[in-house]
């Protein structure tokens, strides 16, 4: 069973209640004037009544009927086995057979056919398609035109390719040929919005590798701003949409925040909670894009010049044969345009937007933050076109200087902004601050007190706050951040009025360290090899000892040979040897000069 818009709901229960009160031979009137109206034959209404509103013709019930030999305990077996087989899609696995043959084998008497069964779970409403619509909805009301759009992007089956406008039908684009899907690189997306108050609709068409957000931003601008020949624009109050990426996006929302549009997304799988603009995108493609084969159109640019055209028509109800007013609860037809024109009895409802390029500011694709400073920002609002500070000094106990706040400009509020400002463990605290505005000749603060005439303090920010409460710890009680500054410079001692742990005035800072018994403790013995090592390394090392014949070449080798007296004097003088160090004083002394030697002491 197909799943229809709350809205065709509503207008099929009332006009079932009609026929049910018509008099005889006037139902197949209403029923195909109400066909007519919604596009469809006369027999898929009556199917639509059966399905959605559970009219049935008045008919002589049978005595017999609801009685069945198959116990209760059996059908609400074969109907609870095959809804626990039913994937998401709602594609039932367990046939009907399969769940009878489950249930024989544990027992349950089975004495009627699958078929048989089958109806009695149409007739109970126990089948799958009853089940799967198990959820009633209610309807909601809006109060007056923009206060509600619901918005919804979706692929359309036409895409161009070398000019030429095609079609994306099922023998060339299906699961089983993927291929062919993705030659198409540029896609046409439709983008639909309604207006749930007076059902009026707008389409607009992108071509795009897929949903993104430029593509939202456009349409966004397009549908809200005034268009010629389109009777309904400016900003709602809120809209409502599924939650695509592009939906959701950084930059469309704060766009969305800024513009004071409050955005909601429905559930996954409830489709039906934004039903009128799934109506709306049946319309449009039903009664517009089915003209497109047989007059075809060669670009986008010319879809939504076609695009234009029709919407002005259909929501004007101005097209030859072709009922285009909705029917709401009450069963009266209404034109969507007479309809919207309603806003003129709540003016506030009709908000134009700002210019393109000023809501363009919002897609930079970052946030924006600012320090604070002296209690103030400066920001450069977009839609005031320079720099301009704004004074939080409201706020003042919630910020400090060096403090970085998330600042996002909000639009058609005459240069107001928005200030989060972090806070542990609770959420951001916000802030909406005016830019400064009153200033003198000379660019100065008009409010500001003249110097040497006047005197003036700012607000305490929260860091000067948390100064004051830690000087009155330091230095007592009632004593400033300004107090404690003074009380260094004289060298007062801090935390001289706290009592102390011996009975005294002023806190101990070491006065206590060394009475403090402390534990013994087991070492294990050093390891003196390192040190032995060290030592070895500077203590000096025992000369050598020559014999004389050594000792004679060493000095014969440095210019000072001996004769026969000078090595029985260095025999004399060394009986056992001479030491290595001795030898170069020995060279000293020994000199052969003019066949003169002089050895050990004296000349000879």
């Amino acid at each position: 069973m197909k799943q229809l818009p709350p809205d065709t709901v509503v207008a099929l229960v009332a006009l079932r209640d009609r026929l049910l009160a018509a008099p005889h031979g006037t139902t197949g009137t209403l029923v195909s004037d109400a066909a007519a109206m919604h596009g469809v034959s006369v027999q898929t209404l009556y199917r639509w009544l059966s399905e959605h509103a559970g009219y049935a013709p008045k008919r002589k019930q049978r005595a017999d009927a609801g009685a069945s030999r198959l116990s209760s305990d059996v059908l609400d077996f074969v109907a609870s086995a095959k809804r626990e087989s039913t994937r998401g899609n709602g594609k039932v696995i367990m046939p009907t057979p399969v769940a009878l043959n489950v249930a024989d084998a544990n027992g349950m008497p089975i004495n009627v056919s699958a078929s048989t069964v089958n109806r009695l779970l149409r007739q109970r409403r126990m089948d799958a398609a009853s089940l799967s619509h198990a959820r009633t909805t209610i309807s909601m009301r809006t109060e007056y035109p923009n206060q509600v759009h619901q918005i919804d992007p979706s692929l359309c089956v036409l895409f161009y390719m070398g000019g030429k406008q095609q079609m994306m039908t099922e023998q060339r684009f299906n699961k089983n040929k993927p291929g062919a899907y993705a030659r198409v690189k540029l896609k046409v997306w439709r983008y639909v919005r309604y207006d749930h108050a007076s059902a009026s609709i707008d389409v607009r068409y992108f071509e795009a590798a897929g949903e993104n957000q430029q593509s939202l931003f456009e349409f966004l601008m397009w549908t809200w701003g005034k268009q010629d020949g389109r009777l309904s624009h400016g900003r709602p109050e809120m809209i409502y949409w599924d939650k695509g990426s592009a939906n959701t996006s950084s930059a469309i929302v704060r766009l969305l925040d800024a513009l004071d549009v409050k955005h909601e997304t429905h559930a996954t799988g409830h489709a039906w909670a934004k039903g009128g603009v799934e109506n709306a995108n049946n319309l449009v493609e039903t009664h517009f894009e089915s003209r497109l084969k047989i007059e075809p159109v060669e670009s986008v640019a010319q879809l939504n010049a076609a695009a234009e055209k029709w919407v002005r028509d259909y929501n004007a109800n101005v097209l030859a044969h072709i009922d285009s007013r909705v029917v709401r609860a009450s069963g009266e037809p209404m034109v969507r345009d007479d309809l919207w024109s309603l806003i003129a009895h709540h003016p506030h409802a009709l908000v134009e937007l700002p210019p393109v390029d000023v809501c363009k500011w919002f897609l930079a694709g970052h946030e924006h933050s600012r320090q604070v400073r002296n209690n103030a920002i400066t920001f450069a609002h977009p839609e005031l076109g320079k720099s301009h500070t704004y004074d939080l000094s409201a706020w003042a106990q919630h910020i400090g200087n060096g403090m970085k706040v998330a600042v996002t400009p909000l639009l058609l509020q005459g240069g107001k902004v928005r200030c989060e400002v972090e806070r542990i463990g609770q959420e951001p605290l916000v802030l909406v601050a005016d830019a400064l505005t009153d200033f003198n000749e000379f660019g100065q603060l008009a409010s500001a007190p003249i110097l040497g005439k006047e005197y003036g303090r700012s607000a305490k920010s929260g860091d000067e706050v948390q100064a004051d409460r830690l000087a009155a710890v330091a230095y007592g009680k009632g004593t400033t951040a300004e107090d404690a500054e003074k009380s260094r410079e004289t060298q007062v001692r801090p935390f001289a009025h706290a009592d102390a742990p011996n009975a005294t005035k002023g806190m101990v800072a070491h006065s206590h360290l060394g009475a403090v018994d402390q534990p013994t403790r087991l070492l294990p013995k050093a390891d003196a090899s390192v040190m032995d090592a060290l030592q070895a390394q500077v203590q000096p090392t025992a000369a050598r000892t020559l014999t004389h014949f050594e000792a004679a070449r060493w000095l014969a080798a440095h210019d000072a040979k001996l004769d026969t007296a000078g090595l029985a004097r260095l025999r004399s003088d060394y009986p056992h040897g001479v030491p290595e160090d001795a030898l170069e004083p020995i060279a000293r002394r020994t000199q052969v000069r003019s066949g003169l030697s002089v050895v050990a002491g004296g000349a000879r």
